[in-house]
């Protein structure tokens, strides 16, 4: 059975990323938008049928988060397999107003879309929640109520922010998280990153959980940045640096390491950048890269001796995460360091050294001990790995377990 899928997302339409991005001026949601292209090129590989994009693009409002004050709408093409027709949504980009007005043009081709008859079953596909979304699958199903209202949630609202919220962003906060628990009913089928959501969301109909996709071993080469690092051995996170999120830890680990041959290389933005500068003060062997792009940060990813993600399981929403960079860590071949979080699966265990304590001491352990075995055994641990993610977790594997969960 072929399906008319049409996809709510928020992602950087291929053609027009580096243009988007050169304009954001806060945090890029690289994770999100390479997800939502991984389940769309993995539905394609399926031959699902035909799916059109309507999209909403991932920037914050301007003027803080981004230099624009409204959002072009143009045209785009995710396919040459068909005439393939995606829409990015014209809208404005200014606070407040935005939450308010951006969805009429959106229910304007939602409509469009209920009314085009091409013979085959129609379902609205929703990336993650949220009440604007959730709004228009409401709207959809008003509509026509033989639509399949099938929603992927890769976080939930009240933990979208990677940093504690006061005052009127936590009030903000709590309204959409309260907001979208109503709208959740319009919903048939949910596809969810861990198990742990299922419970939290108190979800009663049909639902999957796909904790991520393994990014295609041929998607990113050797960029210039990584050949500076060619014969260096080094330990590579990349990410947020909150501490929420370890960093504080990770440093603290790596100043009980004992070995001038080795480097510890960091990338991202948070509010950890200025304790990260301390410490490079009195160790020469941390290197801060700040915010770089996606493609130089896989490709450090590829030759690094080791990946850590210091994130420790002490914080409610791990429950509810699967973070991608372990799925990316994963997939580059290169062993990986990390905490047994209760949104990472059993069959996991084997491909991942976990960290035994949440002390700077146990973290610098693991390290060291993994430091301490031969090359050859080091290479041996991430090949295992990235051979179990990209045979069983590949976007045409995932997206098929989605295809087969709505059919």
């Amino acid at each position: 059975m072929n399906l008319d899928i049409l996809f709510l997302g928020k992602l950087f339409p291929k053609e027009k990323e580096s243009e988007i991005k050169s304009k954001i001026k806060t945090g890029m949601q690289d994770a999100a938008n390479a997800l939502q292209w991984n389940i769309i090129d993995g539905l394609e590989e399926n031959d699902c049928g035909r799916i059109k994009i309507l999209n909403y693009l991932p920037v914050n409002s301007y003027p803080n988060g981004f230099t624009d004050k409204s959002i072009p709408g143009f045209v785009f093409s995710h396919t040459d397999k068909y005439e393939s027709v995606d829409l990015n949504i014209g809208c404005t980009n200014r606070a407040i107003i935005k939450h308010i007005l951006n969805i009429y043009p959106f229910k304007k081709e939602i409509e469009k879309w209920v009314n085009l008859d091409i013979g085959l079953k129609k379902v609205l596909m929703v990336y993650s929640a949220s009440p604007m979304f959730l709004s228009l699958a409401k709207f959809a199903k008003q509509l026509n109520n033989q639509i399949e209202i099938c929603c992927v949630i890769a976080d939930l609202p009240e933990f979208f922010s990677a940093s504690d919220l006061s005052g009127v962003r936590k009030i903000y906060n709590t309204y959409q998280t309260k907001k979208c628990a109503l709208l959740y009913k319009y919903v048939d089928r949910f596809v969810l990153l861990t198990e742990g959501m299922s419970e939290r969301l108190k979800i009663s109909v049909p639902y999957i959980v796909m904790e991520g996709i393994a990014p295609e071993s041929h998607d990113f080469n050797e960029t210039e940045i990584s050949l500076i690092f060619k014969n260096e051995k080094f330990i590579f996170y990349s990410g947020t640096l909150n501490y929420k999120f370890g960093i504080g830890e990770l440093l603290e680990a790596f100043n009980l390491i004992n070995d001038n041959d080795i480097k510890l290389v960091i990338c991202g933005f948070g509010q950890a950048e200025e304790r990260i500068k301390l410490f490079m003060e009195s160790d020469s062997r941390i290197l801060f890269l700040g915010r770089i792009d996606r493609s130089d940060a896989i490709s450090l990813q590829r030759k690094a001796t080791i990946l850590v993600n210091p994130r420790q399981n002490n914080e409610e929403f791990t429950k509810y995460s699967f973070p991608s960079k372990t799925m990316e860590y994963l997939a580059s071949g290169v062993p990986l360091v990390a905490y047994k979080l209760d949104g990472i699966p059993d069959e996991y265990d084997k491909y991942i050294n976990y960290v035994p304590d949440n002390s700077s001491e146990a973290l610098a352990l693991t390290l060291s001990e993994l430091l301490k075995i031969s090359d050859d055994e080091r290479t041996q641990k991430g090949l295992e790995a990235k051979d179990f993610v990209l045979k069983n977790k590949n976007r045409k594997v995932q997206a098929k377990k989605i295809l087969d969960f709505i059919k």
